[in-house]
């Protein structure tokens, strides 16, 4: 009876966490736009692991999305980043590298 009982529970547990795992990925993705941070240069380099030069150069280039605030033409425009577009290209990036990976193989 122990052994049954013990089984029982293991798979209503089992259940549980799966629910739990569908739930948490669902509000995640309904969530995801609503919770957005802007980050400076400073804190988008920290945040990907690379210089704040680099930051400046692909911003300057237009490699990575970001937006860029001030009067037209000035030298110094504030330059601002939205996590969610910045983890978006870093996705694309993961992806662009993988498949240049797999071409080289």
């Amino acid at each position: 009876m122990d052994k049954t009982l013990l089984a029982f529970e293991a798979a209503i547990r089992s259940i549980v966490d799966d629910q739990v795992a569908i739930a948490e990925k669902r509000l995640r993705e309904e969530f995801s736009g609503l919770i957005d941070k802007t980050l400076d240069v400073v804190e988008a380099a920290k945040h990907i692991g690379v210089s704040e030069k680099l930051i400046y150069r692909m911003c300057q280039e237009g490699r990575i999305p970001h937006e860029r605030y001030g009067v037209v033409g000035s030298r110094r425009p504030a330059i601002k980043l939205r996590l969610a577009d910045l983890e978006a290209w870093r996705a694309e990036q993961r992806l662009a590298n993988y498949k240049r990976g797999q071409l080289a193989q």
